[in-house]
């Protein structure tokens, strides 16, 4: 999770953001948001944002990098990482 944080602090500035989904109550996803500083939002109690992308119930993390669009462009956090810095392009060079 640290990881998560730090590259939602690193493309912040360019209108990027991570968006976590869990099948957990809202309180539980607070508690754990507040545990780890979360800094990027986390929709709780959402099976259905799992149905809408096609994703089955996963135990762990799974990686989705989503374009404005709606549509899952990258899979997996390294080509979520590469693709998200392939399409910021000459943004990401600071």
């Amino acid at each position: 999770m640290p990881h998560l944080v730090q590259v939602q602090n690193e493309y912040a500035k360019h209108s990027f953001s991570i968006v976590a989904s869990t099948d957990d109550s809202v309180e539980l996803t607070q508690a754990f948001a507040d545990e780890h500083a979360i800094n990027f939002p986390i929709l709780a109690d959402a099976p259905a944002v799992r149905e809408a992308y096609g994703v089955g119930l996963i135990w762990g993390s799974s990686f989705f990098l989503v374009d404005p669009e709606g549509q899952i462009v990258a899979q997996d956090l390294d080509a979520c990482e590469a693709r998200l810095a392939e399409e910021l392009g000459e943004a990401t060079a600071d």
